[in-house]
């Protein structure tokens, strides 16, 4: 699909050197996250902050987020996603090296959002640049994106692992995300597409933007983050202090989560030359709400974690499939489109987060997780949207 007719056509190999560098633009974004996630215990204990204050600041995060992915909107329609695309990963670099090295409470606040509105950015336009590979190759290939930033994100955590109890602790880890910002920005100047959307050369042909379809692929979204927030913020506490797990066995949880995304994204683009879209929307979409459910009647260790597992299905197929029927609805304004619903993902991971919190003391975390199941079912509602 030729989005830019002034654009011109990439070689083979030029194409498959672009979809290389798409990937470890998501590669370089998941293990970037992992490593200010996984480096949040240290920063709390280095500068004495209370739950409630990094509470805060993980907010402010989300909404620098959020004002990031509108940024990416204005710079893609304007002058490229290539370009919102370095420019987020420069942010990210600047805000993490700051963040390891940070002097004062007030700086390493400043330096959070700083990283905060980069990951918006780069969000935002990989995606964009991820559609248009896939729009270029007529067939799927989000999945394999998708997959690559979950692995990285499995990397990072096993980095931070590996250097936290050294000299040099967390800032060795966070140091090797800032390398990797730099050299994926380097790279992505020269090999990630550049064209600008049609809408913007010819602003006499601009359609007005779907807004009802857009609305519906944002509620996907959010619903698909807050059931990876909840679980990514709460299953390990649920597992400890609700069914008396070990402090080894806690984690488990979270991990079988992750090992239920990457699996499926793995898969994904594989089963999507046989299946359609809606049809793995409403399976995995299906067995993710079942996993949810098991999670919050089970009372055994192994079952819960299972259910943990099963949920990771349907977050893993949701959020690269949505992406991509989005990026379908207007070529002429697919950039605009994939941006403004970039921005329900950080309301997810803001709802997921604070509201099984809210819920835990009145009700329990076990009902909180069946919630998110019956959250999940609706989603299946509307998986024609998805063809």
């Amino acid at each position: 699909m030729d989005v830019n007719s002034k654009t011109p056509n990439f070689a083979h190999t030029s194409l498959s050197k672009t979809q290389k560098v798409i990937a470890l633009g998501f590669a370089t974004q998941g293990l970037g996250y992992a490593s200010v996630m996984t480096a949040l215990p240290t920063i709390k204990s280095r500068f004495r902050l209370s739950d409630d204050q990094l509470s805060i600041i993980i907010l402010g995060v989300c909404i620098a987020a959020a004002l990031g992915s509108i940024l990416a909107d204005r710079l893609a329609v304007k002058l490229g996603s290539r370009l919102a695309i370095v420019i987020g990963l420069l942010f990210e670099a600047i805000g993490i090296a700051i963040a390891a090295f940070s002097p004062s409470v007030m700086i390493m606040v400043a330096s959070f959002l700083l990283y905060g509105l980069g990951l918006g950015c780069l969000d935002a336009a990989l995606n964009m640049q991820a559609v248009m590979m896939e729009q270029k190759l007529g067939k799927s290939a989000l999945g394999g994106f998708f997959a690559c930033y979950t692995a990285a994100a499995f990397l990072g955590a096993l980095i931070m692992s590996a250097t936290v109890s050294t000299t040099l602790g967390a800032t060795a880890a966070l140091c090797i995300a800032v390398t990797m910002c730099l050299i994926t920005s380097q790279v992505s100047k020269r090999w990630l597409f550049q064209q600008k959307e049609n809408a913007a050369l010819h602003p006499q042909q601009r359609s007005p933007i779907p807004h009802k379809q857009l609305l519906i692929f944002g509620v996907i979204i959010l619903i698909a983050f807050t059931v990876d927030s909840a679980i990514s913020t709460w299953s390990s506490i649920y597992l400890k202090d609700i069914l008396a797990s070990s402090a080894t066995v806690a984690p488990l949880g979270y991990a079988a989560y992750q090992m239920g995304i990457l699996l499926t994204r793995l898969s994904l683009d594989y089963l999507l030359k046989f299946k359609s879209a809606a049809w793995v929307a409403f399976i995995t979409t299906l067995i993710g709400a079942t996993g949810c459910a098991i999670a919050g009647f089970g009372h055994s260790l192994a079952i819960v974690i299972a259910g943990f597992a099963l949920a990771g299905v349907a977050v893993g197929a949701l959020v690269p499939l949505t992406f991509s029927a989005a990026g379908r609805l207007d070529e002429n304004r697919r950039d605009e489109i994939i941006a403004r619903v970039n921005i329900f993902n950080y309301g997810g991971a803001v709802a997921g987060a604070v509201i099984v919190g809210l819920l835990a003391a009145p009700i329990g975390y076990g009902p909180s997780f069946i919630g998110l199941a019956l959250a999940l079912l609706s989603v299946i509602y509307f998986r024609k949207r998805f063809i």
